[in-house]
């Protein structure tokens, strides 16, 4: 990437605004760089600007000072997001950065009035930023996420992404993790797996089928319990996982904010999911993880933990990670899922299981 902003005046800056992605996984992927800069602006003022639900993940971050969160343009409408940008004024931000790269997410923050403005270069954002950071459509695909958030925070003087330090904590209002974990059969210091069968997009996740085929050689190979993680709307596809295994083996988590599923899932032996937000929550609790990839790829959003404690599982198409325009730019097989996806087979992903177990149990 060329860098084309001009040199920022670091030495005062005491209030820092950032505008966070969109999806929880990229979110997630954000921190490392966040962490960088907690270590170059420790008296600093941080705070996330960030959409429902990853403010409830990011208020228990040790990162941030203040979580605001951005109204849902769905629910709210545009004009209440510019009000919203506008009395951000009040706060006096000394510098702020969007890691999104629409032109909604640059056009707002120039709206909280903050004199340093840094942002990716695409299209026309470039008029709401006053420090524009070229970059094009290939690297955004070939580069890894963690190192294309870190090069928009990179101008202030950081040396690189700090993957250590960073925990997520409870509010006084959330509810025990060990009682949850109880009500539902899992006791503590219980070896359990975290299944996740979902992700953000249907054609994005493995056939559920599967997933509970997956989970009956499981139990029966290693006589453990899987606890199946998912949304609201995913219900009826969790029960119908549950009802395929042996009586008791199987659970559904309750429903938690993000900081009591990411302490679920740090109370779990072994997480198995999509490439999802949920995947990437995992890693940073720094749970062992198996993620199955499909549209996506390992080299730009693969979860950030160390080798020896994840597998991944995928075909590796030439043609990964694509622009997922389903199915515009490939034909969908009998489910409606992209070859790279439904190719991979049970076996693929129970070897790559017994791989992971036979490492983090020995």
């Amino acid at each position: 990437m060329t860098e084309t902003y001009e040199a920022i005046d670091t030495q005062n800056i005491k209030s820092i605004l950032l505008w966070m992605p969109n999806w929880i996984g990229d979110v997630v992927l954000t921190l490392p760089s966040v962490s960088a800069l907690r270590k170059r602006f420790p008296s600093a003022r941080i705070t996330a600007a960030v959409r429902e639900p990853a403010d409830e993940l990011l208020s228990g971050v040790n990162l941030f000072d203040t979580v605001i969160r951005i109204p849902n343009p769905r629910k709210e409408g545009l004009w209440w997001q510019i009000r919203f940008a506008q009395k951000l004024k009040k706060y006096q931000y000394d510098v702020s950065a969007v890691f999104p790269n629409s032109f909604r997410s640059a056009f707002l923050l120039s709206q909280s009035g903050a004199p340093v403005r840094i942002g990716y270069d695409i299209g026309i954002r470039y008029l709401f930023l006053t420090h524009p950071i070229q970059t094009n459509a290939i690297d955004t695909r070939a580069q890894n996420r963690v190192d294309y958030f870190f090069n928009i925070l990179a101008p202030l003087g950081l040396e690189k992404p700090q993957f250590e330090g960073i925990s997520v904590g409870m509010l006084e209002d959330d509810p025990s993790t060990e009682e949850v974990l109880k009500s539902i059969g899992i006791e503590p210091d219980e070896f359990f797996i975290m299944l996740h069968p979902g992700a953000s997009k249907p054609q994005r996740t493995w056939r559920h089928e599967r997933f509970a085929i997956l989970c009956q050689k499981l139990i029966k190979q290693y006589d453990l319990k899987v606890v199946l993680l998912g949304s609201k709307s995913e219900g009826p596809m969790l029960e119908k996982i549950k009802q395929f295994a042996p009586p008791g083996k199987v659970q559904i988590l309750p429903e938690l904010n993000l900081r009591g599923v990411a302490k679920a899932l740090e109370k779990s032996g072994l997480f198995i999911g999509n490439d999802s937000g949920m995947m990437h929550l995992a890693a940073l609790m720094n749970t062992p993880l198996l993620g199955i990839f499909g549209p996506g790829s390992e080299k730009t959003s693969g979860p950030n933990i160390a080798p020896e404690r994840k597998e991944i599982v995928s075909l590796n198409f030439p043609c990964s990670p694509c622009r997922q325009n389903f199915f515009k730019e490939c034909k969908p097989s009998a489910e409606q899922k992209p070859y790279c996806l439904d190719d991979i087979t049970v076996k693929d992903v129970s070897d790559a299981a017994d791989r992971l177990l036979s490492r983090i149990r020995e």
